[in-house]
């Protein structure tokens, strides 16, 4: 029984020292660099786990694939608000949030409530919405959209966070309009009540609550889980 005790003990503690080595290691490297290698992804994603569950399921889902009812975004596809789903700006987002209060929050964009501040009409929204379904490669009402596209461009100056194209810009948070992936729902209902309501989403910032070397973890583990083999991606020619 004693020398039971005694290898569980030593066991344990070299479990712990391996798991403390891991640690450092996943810290040490790039946020690039440690996805990069299956082992400590491996880990990353074991210590990640219970973390996700305990602080992001709430809002993005125990399977990651976000909730529409709160703008929370699927964060197993390919598609990112803020960056190109790099570790390094994963991390950002998580260690930082959206409109968190922090200086180093996302904060630089809004979208305008255009219905309820009266600078669109209730024709106007939903011509724009056909537009909006027009450049996301959905079926769309032609003689709408075409009414759209001048108000996208005119009086609600779309294009200005959108860009030109519909694209969007990920340096400040501007979705992109033509991949067919919406945090909020993409029926016509979801995008008019956008349109009229605007957004102001917010997402907590987790420095300070979880730990670098959590929060490094739980980066990894959400850009594995939107870089694996049965990722879902965009749809070609998005």
């Amino acid at each position: 029984m004693a020398l039971a005790a005694i290898a569980a003990l030593v066991l344990a503690a070299h479990l712990r020292m391996q798991r403390e080595r891991m640690q450092a290691r996943l810290l040490s490297l790039p946020p690039d660099q440690a996805a990069a290698d299956p082992r400590l992804v491996r880990f990353a994603i074991s210590q990640a786990r219970p973390l996700y569950g305990k602080h992001c399921a709430r809002c993005h889902g125990e399977d990651l694939k976000g909730n529409p009812a709160l703008g929370a975004p699927n964060l197993t596809d390919s598609t990112w608000l803020y960056g190109e789903g790099t570790v390094y700006d994963i991390e950002r987002t998580v260690m930082y949030g959206v409109r968190s209060g922090l200086s180093k929050t996302h904060s630089l964009t809004d979208m305008p409530a255009y219905g309820l501040t009266g600078r669109l009409d209730d024709a106007q929204i939903r011509s724009v919405v056909q537009f909006v379904f027009q450049l996301s490669g959905v079926p769309y009402d032609a003689a709408a959209a075409h009414e759209g596209r001048a108000v996208f461009y005119g009086p609600a100056n779309c294009g200005d966070c959108h860009g030109p194209d519909g694209r969007g810009d990920s340096a400040y948070g501007a979705p992109d309009l033509t991949r067919n992936v919406w945090n909020s729902g993409g029926s016509a209902q979801a995008l008019y009540r956008t349109v009229y309501s605007g957004q102001h989403r917010l997402m907590p910032a987790w420095f300070g609550t979880l730990s670098l070397e959590e929060i490094r973890a739980l980066s990894v583990y959400i850009y594995s889980a939107s870089h694996g083999p049965s990722a879902p991606h965009a749809p070609a020619g998005s």
